[in-house]
């Protein structure tokens, strides 16, 4: 055993030192620790000897400075006694006593002593006095004069009330400017701020304005002093005196101070300049007078600095300018706080002056003389691209921020720039041409209409700074001048009617008018060549497809070259001043749709030309877009949207103002920021979405670059995933009934899918029925007619009775409700008037106004809900709708308007405005202003009901001219097509949209929608009818495998038929002429022919509701085809059978 287990130690007592101090032995004996307690007490009798110094100095160091304050004192006291006694006492002349006062006054001078401020005024009245022979004959140094000009500055700047001296004081102070112009350089930013607190008063200076001008633009004068001296006062001038409020002198007097302010040298200096210290309400201020001294000075050439700074500062303050202040939008959490309407602080409006001065922006003399007062432009192959692209990006960066900051007259822009000609060194041409002839020639057009590869690879070569406002390197020229033509074309699209723009396509295009021509009106003569809209649609179709399908890659690129460490989304990245990737994106969408609709309208270019099958597995497609699908939905269940968030997000997009109300400023300000909220909230769960679906979003955004055979299998597929999932894995009828009687023993889920619903009360009833179900409509219902006698119609529903009684529903919407009319080519869309008509019936009968305007939105609401159920359950319904309408069903962006979606909507309001259109001379004699009249009398009125509605604010005052016919035409295609029928469409929409998912809607076009509803438009395919029919009773194939006698002769007849016979008999069957869009196997129930009896002389009849023909069994094929033409032909039925 050890000896210390016993608890007794034999050893040495060890010392633990818990001090920290390790530097000496922990196993010596206690007397050696006295050497490092010695060493301590050393350190701190240092320490305390050290501080008795620092003591000793610092108490001689403010005897010292006391010492010498007492003695500066008392210097200053002796000398403002000796300046007192001249004052007082002297009798010598001015010019002598200055001489003497001068120095005196220099050294004792303190902005604090209320009497130093009395003495300068009075050396001041004897400089002038003296008529400043002191300066003029070399009597005073360079030192003097600086010093002399800190003292009035700094006196200046401490008395505000020097309202009877000031002249005396500033006419001295611009004399020391003439003869030591750069004894102003160290206090500029000091000398601005103090005349704009002079400018800022309401002073009575005599003569008013002048002297107070010559002093703020005395520094400014060029003369012989050096471009740094002068750029520096600029930026004082700018950074100090212009960015502050309500200068009441210089804005009242613009003119006086303008004649010695060099524009152009104002503009180069805030050109280089950074502004990130100043306050954005400050900038507010800089821009508004930058805006004034231009107009104030007429000049007839612009500098490019002076387009460039208002670029800049326009991009930097959109958001002040749009809503009087910033907006949170760096969080989806700050999203969501700002989103309440109750909570939501919208900034209080611009000040009047600024709102004024921005006005001035918009106005039509000012876009044209932008214009017209520039410097010949670059073009062609006259000089090197770099210049060409450098005249046209200053340009197009301008009204590009231009229309982003100031949406509501985005429109007006457009037109006043369209209509302008560019002074180029060869002659002025239309800004569209200048603009596509310059955009053709960029590396980044040229890339991407070669290939799609080459816009991923642009994107992600963006330079690092991209993100900032006011970059000017060939990437952004590029860009700029690339989406300002894209503005301006799309533009040019909504009031191109199909004429000019196929008249264009044979060659009368842009570059054909010679210089200055203006024969041809502008909009005729501003159509591309087919080969440049092909050039044009390849580099869209490829840049759309980039920005939706290579979106997460590219964000990904972006976000790692900047190390941001969150994820990141489109709106993140500006490409230009006022545009992110995402606005860039629908910009090309707007430009692209509005071509491909034209051309599945009317095609005018090659077969496939929009397909892009060879970016995908094609064999694979539907089965990888449904696995998309599939993750978008997880996403969106794990992430809830807010009730009525995609509707509103939609809803709110719309321009609806009625002028006839009018709003405030305030409210139109807190709308404008309410809807952005909402959008960029919206926008945010979008996002996240598409991260998960590239394909899905390209075959939502895009769906044109996949085959339309392809996207209706996707279509019925969704539909039937659908059905599965809400059906708990029963997607038939019969299964899915028999599961919710085990289910619900009580069967009163069933009672709600059931529906007791009498002849010639079909909407109304079905309405009272159905409208709890909301979504519900999706199961099947279970439909029991009711005929005129109060007697229960037998029947079992197979999907026969559920087809009739859609279709009959449908019908009776259609031909007794008022709901919807019919264009002249008999296509419905809703009744735009119905709403006006329904209200002033309310008003006349004292009805609730609310009360009637909610039922009858209502009622739209489930005409969609019933045309959404058609689609669903794939049946198809002898209905055409009006194109411009069908188009709203598939985008959520439905502004886009244009003139030839009028023609359908009323024919003669169409060619009125053709009319316009083309004749430029004869305008101003139509005596038409921004208003237009409605009769909205009901059919039993005896009298018209005339109502005005203004399309702007006091449109009936605005007439119509040439200049601003364009606009005009605009306003009443966007008040007709959108703004009238608004509530109306929009309640169509909500139904169908419950029913069908608008991303299912938006995989077609208005055309191929129109299929969907109605079934193929081509030809009727007789074989494909034939194997895809079922045969009943004797007519039932035998073992053989032959068809009965009689139904081969129904077949030879069918095939001797023309399209429009077997369109006919398809119709007495089925109840539409035209086919499934993917052939007859789709048909459900399945078209079947069925014995119909032995008697040669009775007549087909047909079952609609279950696709029946009962053929009676005819033994001649002349019997049998006089006799089927004729029941087609009269309709008949089971009472001529």
């Amino acid at each position: 055993m050890f000896s210390t287990f016993t608890g007794q130690s034999t050893g040495k007592r060890r010392n633990v030192n818990l001090s920290g101090n390790r530097a000496h032995n922990p196993w010596a004996s206690p007397a050696t620790l006295g050497s490092s307690t010695t060493v301590l007490k050393a350190a701190a009798e240092r320490d305390k000897r050290q501080r008795e110094k620092d003591r000793i100095k610092a108490a001689k160091r403010i005897q010292k400075v006391w010492r010498g304050s007492q003695t500066r004192q008392k210097i200053r006291a002796q000398d403002r006694a000796a300046l007192d006694g001249l004052y007082q006492h002297s009798q010598s002349d001015p010019e002598t006593r200055s001489a003497k006062a001068l120095p005196l006054l220099l050294r004792s001078f303190q902005t604090k002593n209320r009497d130093d401020l009395r003495r300068i005024v009075l050396l001041c009245r004897d400089l002038c006095d003296s008529g400043f022979r002191l300066f003029r004959f070399d009597d005073t140094t360079g030192h003097q004069l600086d010093r002399l000009m800190r003292v009035l500055v700094e006196a200046l700047e401490e008395q505000a009330n020097l309202d009877q001296d000031i002249h005396t004081v500033l006419t001295v102070l611009i004399q020391v400017l003439d003869f030591r112009p750069q004894a102003i350089e160290p206090v500029l930013g000091q000398y601005y701020k103090v005349m704009a607190k002079y400018c800022s008063l309401a002073l009575n200076l005599q003569p008013p304005f002048t002297l107070l001008s010559h002093t703020v633009t005395k520094p400014l004068s060029r003369g012989n002093l050096p471009d740094a001296f002068v750029h520096k006062a600029y930026h004082a001038f700018a950074s100090s005196f212009l960015v502050t409020p309500d200068l009441n002198v210089f804005e009242n007097n613009l003119p006086v101070f303008a004649a010695g302010i060099d524009l152009d040298r104002l503009s180069d200096t805030l050109a280089a300049a950074k502004f990130d210290y100043i306050a954005k309400p400050r900038l507010l201020w800089l821009l508004a007078h930058l805006i004034a001294l231009q107009q104030t000075k007429q000049q007839q050439t612009l500098h490019a600095s002076y387009l460039r700074v208002l670029c800049t500062l326009l991009s930097m303050l959109s958001d002040h300018i749009q809503f009087g202040g910033p907006l949170e939008h760096s969080t989806e959490s700050s999203l969501d706080a700002t989103n309440s309407a109750d909570d939501a602080e919208v900034q209080s409006t611009l000040p009047a002056y600024i709102s004024e001065k921005l006005a001035l922006l918009t106005e039509s003399k000012a876009i044209t003389g932008l214009l017209e007062s520039s410097a010949p432009y670059s073009v062609g192959s006259e000089i090197a691209m770099n210049s060409e692209l450098g005249d046209a990006s200053v340009l197009a960066g301008y009204v590009l921020t231009l229309i982003s900051c100031f949406p509501d007259a985005a429109d007006e822009v457009r037109m006043r720039l369209f209509f302008s000609n560019i002074p180029t060194r060869t002659g002025r041409l239309p800004a569209l041409e200048y603009l596509w002839q310059v955009m053709k020639r960029t590396a980044i057009f040229r890339n991407i209409a070669a290939g799609s590869e080459a816009a991923l690879d642009i994107f992600k070569s963006v330079p690092q700074w991209s993100n900032k406002e006011g970059t000017n390197d060939s990437w952004h020229q590029q860009w700029r001048t690339i989406l300002l033509f894209l503005e301006l074309y799309v533009f040019v699209l909504k009031l191109t009617d199909d004429a000019d723009f196929f008249q264009g396509l044979k060659g009368d295009q842009l570059g054909t008018r010679k210089p200055g021509n203006d024969n041809l009106p502008r909009v005729r003569s501003s159509g591309l060549d087919l080969e440049s809209v092909k050039r044009l649609t390849l580099f869209l179709k490829h840049l759309g497809f980039v920005l939706y399908y290579n979106m997460p890659e590219l964000l990904s690129s972006l976000s790692s070259s900047r190390h941001l460490k969150v994820a990141s989304r489109p709106s993140d990245f500006v490409v230009t001043a006022g545009l992110d990737l995402d606005k860039v994106r629908k910009m090309a969408m707007a430009a692209m749709r509005g071509l491909y609709e034209r051309d599945s309208r009317r095609p005018f270019l090659p077969k496939d030309h929009w397909l892009m099958t060879d970016k995908f597995d094609m064999a694979g497609f539907k089965e990888a877009v449904v696995v998309e699908a599939e993750r978008q939905r997880d996403l969106g269940d794990a992430e809830p949207e807010e009730e009525g968030s995609r509707e509103s997000a939609e809803e709110e997009d719309q321009e609806v103002q009625d002028w006839r109300y009018g709003t405030s400023a305030t409210v139109a300000t807190r709308r404008r920021y309410l809807q952005l909220m909402a959008r960029r909230r919206h926008a945010a769960k979008e996002h996240h979405r598409a991260t998960v679906g590239p394909k899905l979003e390209v075959l939502k955004n895009m769906p044109f670059v996949i085959p339309f055979d392809k996207r209706v299998i996707i279509f019925r597929e969704f539909i039937n995933l659908d059905k599965v999932r809400r059906r708990h894995g029963h997607a038939d009828p019969d299964s899915w009934r028999m599961w919710m009687m085990q289910f619900d023993p009580t069967r009163n889920n069933l009672a709600k899918h059931q529906a007791l619903i009498r002849r010639g009360r079909l909407f109304k009833d079905a309405m009272d029925s159905l409208w709890p179900l909301k979504d519900g409509i999706k199961e099947p219902v279970q439909i029991t007619f009711e005929d005129k006698w109060g007697m229960q119609e037998a029947g079992i529903d197979g999907g026969g009775v559920t087809k009739e009684f859609l279709t009959s529903v449908i019908s009776e919407m259609l031909s007794h409700t008022n709901l919807f009319v019919a264009n002249s080519k008999n296509a419905y869309y809703p009744n735009p008037l119905i709403l006006e008509q329904r209200l002033a019936y309310a008003r006349r009968r004292g009805l609730d106004e609310t009360e009637v305007r909610t039922e009858l939105l209502r009622q739209y609401e489930f005409a969609g809900r019933m045309i959404g159920k058609c689609l669903y359950e794939g049946i198809l319904i002898n209905v055409v709708f009006a194109g411009f309408f069908l188009l709203k069903w598939a985008t959520t962006d439905t502004k886009q308007v244009n003139l030839n979606d009028i023609r359908e909507l009323d024919e003669h309001v169409y060619n009125g405005l053709l009319f316009m259109k083309n004749n430029e001379d004869q305008v101003d004699d139509l005596g038409l202003n921004f208003a237009v009249d409605f009769n909205i009398a009901s059919p039993g009125d005896k009298q018209p009901h005339i109502i005005t509605v203004p399309l702007c604010p006091n449109g009936q005052n605005v007439p119509v001219t040439k200049e601003n016919k364009l606009l005009y035409i605009t306003q009443v295609a966007k008040y007709r097509l959108n703004v009238q029928p608004f509530a109306q469409t929009q309640a169509f929409l909500r139904g169908l949209k419950m029913v069908i998912e608008p991303g299912w809607l938006s995989m077609f076009n208005q055309n191929e929608l129109q299929r969907l509803v109605g079934g193929d438009s081509g030809a009727i395919d007789v074989d494909d009818l034939r194997s895809n029919t079922v045969y009943n009773g004797p007519y039932q194939i035998g073992d053989d495998g032959q068809e009965h006698g009689t139904v081969k002769l129904f077949w030879e007849v069918m095939k001797e038929f023309g399209d429009e016979e077997r369109r006919e008999v398809l119709q007495y069957v089925t109840s539409t002429p035209r086919a499934p869009l993917l052939g007859f196997s789709q048909l459900f129930p399945k078209f079947t022919i069925s014995y119909g009896g032995a008697d040669e002389e009775r007549l087909p009849s047909a079952s609609t509701c279950v696709n029946l023909l009962k053929l009676p069994r005819y033994s001649r094929k002349e019997v049998l085809r006089e006799k089927l033409l004729y029941a087609v032909k009269s309709g008949a039925g089971f009472d001529l059978s």
